[in-house]
């Protein structure tokens, strides 16, 4: 299941109503999470102190959760010890992201805080040789998560393979990854820079495409209704979605064939992703017919027409749908019928054996 959540800062420039206000649209829209951060630079820690409950009190009524980030310096304000982390549990904070300044072994032994609050791992952080001194020390993964930072500088955020490969690890240990993307407004609080000017929606395609990435959260504040009912779509759904531009002269068989519902990646080649058709008996006239049976560039979308006849697999009532990962060769029995818009391309490669993905015409 896909999770969304929202960020939202006391002790700044919002006011609780707007804080609150936000969190209940969020909450209408099915986020389930909320980030918060208790050590902002820039934050007063009386009104921290004072608005944050309020918040809290409002989330845990709409049924969300929320997690803030401490550091020994925000054990120090809120008056806490690693031993009693009931202040932040009283605040009504439901998770705490240990941030610079915790040693494997006591991010371990927070893990049987007796606060019973979920710990939050730093995923930019925290390594796969981390993870497993902290399981050497007893951590309890039944209530561990993790997240990656956001970067407000540009050009400063991580790297999509990065993410993969941290995800990976955690997941290995059955601990759930998070990340951020930006609002349309701000392009700030983001994870991944590559993902900085892209839309909301299109960066959490991306992410939800990662195995064991399980929450992707706007990082930007107050972010806009388009934005956060963009990103819940993403989340509403279990299937990738991949953009592309049919060829001019595709054939309403051949659109079909593209656009016409969710599709399961067979495993196959490194050459494409690829979709295998079994025509039933009412749907044998949705076949091509020979045409546009060219070279097929890199990311070049193509059918197999009625001509395609070999193999032992009955292909007289089959046919494949791919997407072509390098320039291949024209094939008299293949037509192009299109191609994938350039910025959903790196969706292509993410893709696994028997993951649901869909083609949508663009524009």
């Amino acid at each position: 299941m896909r999770n969304t959540g929202i960020s939202i800062f006391t002790g700044m420039e919002s006011t609780v109503e707007e804080n609150i206000a936000y969190i209940e649209k969020a909450a209408s829209k099915g986020y389930r999470r909320i980030f918060t951060s208790m050590q902002r630079p820039g934050s007063d820690p009386a009104r921290v102190s004072a608005e944050m409950p309020v918040v809290a009190k409002r989330a845990k009524e709409l049924g969300m959760e929320i997690v803030t980030d401490i550091s020994p310096k925000a054990l120090e304000i809120f008056h806490a010890t690693l031993e009693d982390l009931s202040p932040f549990r009283d605040a009504g904070v439901t998770a705490l992201r240990l941030d610079d300044g915790f040693s494997n072994r006591e991010a371990a032994e927070i893990t049987h805080n007796s606060a019973g609050m979920k710990i939050e791992i730093n995923g930019s952080h925290y390594y796969s040789s981390d993870l497993d001194e902290m399981f050497r020390h007893g951590a309890d993964a039944s209530v561990m998560q993790a997240s990656f930072n956001y970067h407000p500088r540009f050009e400063s955020g991580i790297s999509l393979d990065f993410v993969k490969e941290q995800t990976a690890a955690f997941a290995a240990h059955g601990v759930p990854m998070f990340a951020f993307v930006h609002s349309s407004a701000l392009h700030t609080r983001v994870t991944v820079e590559s993902q900085r000017y892209m839309s909301p929606e299109r960066a959490a395609e991306e992410l939800f495409a990662i195995p064991g990435m399980d929450t992707v959260l706007i990082g930007d504040p107050l972010a806009s209704d388009r934005d956060l009912d963009a990103v819940a779509e993403v989340a509403s759904r279990e299937y990738i979605r991949i953009r592309a531009v049919p060829e001019a002269g595709a054939t309403e068989n051949e659109k079909w064939q593209m656009f016409g519902g969710e599709r399961m990646a067979r495993p196959g080649t490194l050459l494409s992703l690829r979709h295998t058709f079994r025509f039933k008996d009412d749907e044998l006239h949705r076949m091509a017919e020979p045409r546009n049976c060219v070279e097929r560039p890199a990311y070049s979308v193509t059918v197999d027409n009625v001509d395609y006849r070999e193999g032992n697999n009955n292909l007289r009532r089959s046919g494949e749908l791919n997407v072509w990962l390098e320039k291949r060769p024209a094939d008299s029995r293949i037509n192009v019928t299109g191609t994938v818009l350039e910025e959903d391309r790196s969706l292509v490669g993410m893709l696994r054996p028997f993951q649901k993905f869909r083609l949508v015409p663009y524009p």
